[in-house]
This record gives C-alpha cells, structure tokens and sequence, in this order.
C-alpha cells in the first residue's frame, strides 16, 4: 500500500509534466519570435550600415509594427529615422505621409533621448517632401524650439518663409505667425524685417496689442511676447500694466539688464521709487561700469532720507565715472543739506559744511562748466570753521576728525584738517 506521502510526490512529478508539455509550443513560439526579431532586426541594420536604403526601408517598416521591437528601440528608432531621411530624397522610394508622421510620433515618444531630432525630423519632411501648410508643421518646429539649446540657422529660415506664406485667414495662424517672428526678433534684434512682419500683422499699436495678449493666454511664459507686451505698454504710456510684466520678466530672468531699464524706466514713470530703487541697485550689478545707475540709485536713498546710503552711491559713481563732477557735486549737496537740517551752528556743523566745501570744488576742478557749483561754493563759505575754532577743540593741522553729534551718526569719511 502506497503512503500519503509517496502519493503526493507522484501527483506532483505527474503535474509538473504535464504542465511542461501543455506549455511547451508556447516556449517554443516564443524562442522561434525571438530568433526571428533579431534576425529581423541583423538584416535591417545591415541594409541601413551599408547604405542600401530601399531594403532597410523594408525591412523597417515590417520591424514598426513587429511586437517585440521596443526591446531594440534605442537602436532600431535612430537608425529607421535615418534610413526615412536618405530614403525620402528618392522619389521612387515609396515614403508616405502616413509613414513619417506615425513613425516620428511614436519614436519621440519611445526614445526621449532623440525626441528633439524626431520632432525636427518630422517638420522638416512634412514640410519640405509633402508641402504641409503653416498651421500644420509650425507646431512640430514650436515643439523643438522650445527644447533644444541651439537652432540651426537653416531651420530657422525654412519656418520665417513658410510664416511669410501662411494663408493667414484665421486667428490661430495670425497667433502661430506672431509667435514665431516674435522669437525670431527676440533671436536677430538687428534684422528690422521681424518687425516689419510683426507691423504688417496689425499695423494699429491696439490692434497688435490685443493680438499679443491673446498669444500670451496660449503662451503666458513665453519671455519674447511678455516682453513685447510690456514694450508696447510702455509706448502707450500704461506704466503700470507694464510693470505686471516686467515684474514677471526679472522674476524668471533676473540676470537680463534690459528688462531692469524697462522697469526702473516704468516705476519712475509711476512714481513707485521702492521699484526703482530695486532695479537700481541690481543694474549696478548686472553692469557696474554705467554711473548713472549708481547716480540714480544715490538720489533714490537721499530721497528715503539715507544719507549715508547716498553719499556711498554718490561716490561710486565718481569712481565709475573716474572723477565724474555731478556725483562729487550731489555728495556735497547731501552733506550741506543734512548740516542746514539739523540746526545750530556750533563746531561739528560747521565741519560737515567743510565737507561739502571741499567736495564742491573737487566737482569744480573735474567739470568746470558744472552749473551751480560757485554758487554753493560761495553759500557756504561763510559756514566753515576758522584755524582758531580746530585748536580750540584740540585738532591740529593734519588731524582726522570723526564728526561727532546724533544728527550725523551717519557720516563716515573723516574730515582731515588743512
């Protein structure tokens, strides 16, 4: 009599059997599909190697629809995507319209490494092989400008052309056609025949305003057209809607010095001196040779009453205007200002009026011409402490005073006496 145990262990191998036989001719089917992909795929890529383009065409199109093609795909897609490129030249070849646009599309997204290649790919034959209007390969070209680092120059030609084209007849092509010049502006700033374009697309300022507006609902971080938008604003001396604009330009560009002009130009047109001063003092970064940002930016601090501030930025923008007399001559003006400001005559007044005094003529000796200098030379003249006055509060020739009193906590530089 057989055990229990002996019995499971015979139905287990007799299980175990029939299950191998049942699914042997689906391993079998499977092993055969295998061999015959790579076979498939061997032949394939000898064609293409060789240059032998109309067989590698066919067995390419076979491998497309073969099932298990995506195990080739980082190979197979780059290599039928130029056997279509060298085919298609041939007449002859038998390359259909069908052909490029599903292959492409399904490559671009199989094989994200090359998608800007397909995509540009696909454009180019739909547009150059089967004569695709605007409205149809424009979007394709959009797609590649907005992912690749650097254009080719004859692509960029090829879509200005067929935007000079464009049966324009609808709003959607009047906006794809600005879109692309707008870029193409943006990209070539010397080339007055983008803007010309753009003009003839609505010649009223309105009229392209709202058209802008409109691309900008499709596009709203599109950087050219918020730029243009913002120019146009400016034009029409809507100042504020313009710092909308402007203010989002310098929030994903901070580094652009034009977008920063535009928006001190715009805040100052507003009155909004907070605004102004910010775009200032990151001009003096973007470009630390320009003197009258610092000069702008010290009239700003002495209008919030920093006087120390203005002073500092007075005196950078002689320094960047190597010996610039406006800025040595406003340096002074803050310091005989704050002096008439804070009241009595006594030592250490009289002192910051030697200040001023002093930067007065040294303004005078690098712009003679400069306009109000003797007079305030002459003003003030009268305000500076005699020889007596130093010794009486024990300062000799030669001596650095640091003006003292709670109306100048500010002051830095130290008066030498003479």
């Amino acid at each position: 009599m057989v055990s229990p145990e002996r019995f499971l262990k015979i139905v287990r191998a007799f299980l175990h059997n029939l299950i191998f036989w049942l699914l042997l001719p689906t391993l079998t089917s499977v092993t055969v599909g295998q061999d015959s992909l790579k076979i498939k795929y061997d032949t394939f890529s000898g064609f293409a190697a060789r240059g032998v383009y109309d067989s590698a065409l066919a067995e390419g199109k076979d491998l497309l629809v073969h099932p298990g093609v995506r195990e080739y795909s980082a190979w197979f897609y780059p290599k039928f995507c130029e056997v279509i490129v060298q085919s298609i030249k041939d007449t002859s070849s038998g390359v259909s319209f069908d052909l490029v646009n599903s292959f492409f599309s399904v490559a671009a997204q199989n094989d994200h490494a090359n998608a800007v290649t397909y995509k540009l790919n696909h454009a180019f034959l739909l547009d150059r092989y089967f004569n695709q209007n605007f409205s149809m390969v424009y979007p394709l070209y959009q797609s590649v400008i907005g992912e690749s680092q650097a254009i080719d120059e004859i692509i960029l030609k090829r879509i200005s052309l067929k935007a000079a084209e464009a049966d324009i007849k609808d709003t959607a092509t009047i906006l794809s056609v600005l879109d692309i010049l707008t870029f193409l502006l943006e990209k070539y700033p010397k080339d007055t025949k983008w803007g010309e374009a753009i003009a003839a697309l609505a010649p009223e300022l309105d009229d392209l305003l709202k058209l802008r507006l409109m691309l900008h609902q499709q596009k709203p971080g599109s950087a050219p057209n918020n730029w243009a938008i913002a120019s146009i604003l400016i034009e029409k001396e809507s100042f504020r809607d313009a710092l909308i604009y402007l203010q989002r330009l310098i929030s994903e560009y901070p580094d652009v010095s034009k977008y920063w002009k535009a928006l001190v130009y715009a805040a100052e047109k507003t009155g909004d001196d907070e605004k102004a001063l910010e775009g200032y003092l990151k001009l003096v970064k973007l470009e630390p040779s320009v003197k009258e940002f610092y000069f702008n930016a010290a009239v700003l601090f002495e209008k919030k009453d920093n006087y120390g501030a203005a002073v500092k930025y007075f005196k950078q923008a002689s320094e960047a205007g190597k010996g610039w007399g406006k800025a040595l001559f406003y340096e002074g003006l803050v310091y005989e200002n704050s002096a008439r400001a804070c009241g009595t005559l006594e030592f250490y007044t009289k002192c910051v009026y030697q200040l001023a005094y002093e930067k007065y003529l040294n303004a005078s000796g690098y712009d003679p011409s400069l306009q109000g200098v003797k007079e305030r030379i002459n003003e003030i003249e009268k305000f500076l402490p005699d020889p007596e006055e130093f010794k009486t509060n024990g300062y000799k020739t030669g001596d650095l005073i640091k003006i003292k009193g709670s109306c100048y906590i500010w002051i830095e530089e130290l008066l030498k006496v003479q």
